[in-house]
């Protein structure tokens, strides 16, 4: 009998004692959060293209502060639509946990973006403003803000007498046109300072000829602005050939190696740059938010800042035109 006694009160402290140990644990050991999986899906995935891999830099470094795991994306070329859709396709099957998605402007890419909203997948859209019903939250620089800046470095460069041509990439890109907002905004009090916008559809050599034909046909122009990297280039190369170097001033938007050789000699006057580390964090951080259910701001807008040969060596500058080198 003592014996029964003995093991049933055994059995009764092993029971109390796994009852504690499980208790404690969930009481007072706090269990690693849920693993948050984000997929970032970039206008353009390539290694040459320093505004798109500072983008990721930022957006990494958002996943890592979170401890949330993150995968980046994209088609090798910026104008690659079909290879974006098929990314999209590819990813609404996987059923991700998020995304944050840098659109290239096309129809169909609206339309799975839509699909992405229909399946209730946390969605934040970076760099490119979209038209949906339904908007997704957007994080962007302020492009008719950045026009404004380009349209006002102008008026410096030229002593408040502008001769203007703009060259933008296409037609339907939402980032330039409002870039172009902006600089016709800064203009207006400048009536017929603009004598029109022409397109290179983000070719080099078009822009090289639209700058040829124009520096031509219209003597007094004293300005070109150049409202994406393609155009600058042509334009600088075509201002060089002319030997109007310092006579028709260049503005353009953004930073390359080849813009920043420009700004060094001369031939781009100065250049509105983003802060693309900004758009990849903020991106991460609005997507995370809203995985956590919180409430988040429809528009998160970044700052540019123009940079001339004058202020390009400065330490803040020095940051957005070399944001990989280890200062």
């Amino acid at each position: 009998m003592r014996i029964q006694r003995a093991t049933l009160l055994m059995t009764i402290i092993f029971i109390a004692s796994v009852v504690y140990i499980i208790l404690y644990f969930k009481l007072f050991i706090p269990t690693p959060e849920q693993e948050r999986n984000i997929i970032l899906i970039l206008k353009e995935h390539n290694i040459r293209s320093d505004f798109w891999q500072t983008v990721s830099a930022g957006a990494e470094a958002a996943a890592k502060e979170a401890g949330a795991e993150i995968t980046i994306t994209g088609p090798l070329q910026e104008t690659d639509v079909d290879a974006q859709i098929k990314l999209l396709e590819e990813v609404l099957e996987q059923k991700p946990q998020a995304i944050v998605l840098a659109p290239i402007n096309d129809d169909r890419v609206t339309a799975e973006m839509k699909k992405i909203h229909d399946a209730k997948i946390p969605l934040v859209i970076i760099d490119t403003p979209v038209s949906l019903k339904s908007a997704p939250a957007l994080v962007s620089n302020d492009h008719i803000t950045a026009g404004m800046q380009a349209g006002k470095v102008t008026l410096e460069q030229t002593k408040n007498n502008p001769k203007v041509v703009i060259i933008s990439d296409f037609i339907t890109s939402g980032v330039s046109l409002e870039r172009e907002k902006g600089v016709k905004k800064a203009l207006f009090p400048y009536p017929n300072s603009i004598y029109g916008t022409y397109y290179n559809a983000d070719s080099e050599e078009r822009a090289y000829m639209i700058a040829k034909t124009i520096m031509r046909d219209h003597s007094d122009l004293n300005t070109i602005i150049a409202l994406n990297e393609s155009a600058a280039l042509g334009a600088a190369k075509a201002i060089k050939d002319a030997n109007k170097t310092g006579l028709v001033k260049l503005i353009g938007f953004d930073t390359s190696v080849y813009e920043i050789r420009l700004l060094e000699e001369g031939t781009l006057n100065a250049t509105v740059v983003q802060q693309p580390f900004n758009i990849g964090y903020l991106g991460v951080q609005t997507v995370l938010e809203l995985m956590e259910g919180k409430k988040v701001k429809p528009v998160t807008y970044t700052n540019s800042i123009v940079v001339t040969k004058e202020n390009m060596y400065s330490q803040e500058n020095q940051k957005l035109l070399f944001p990989f080198i280890d200062k």
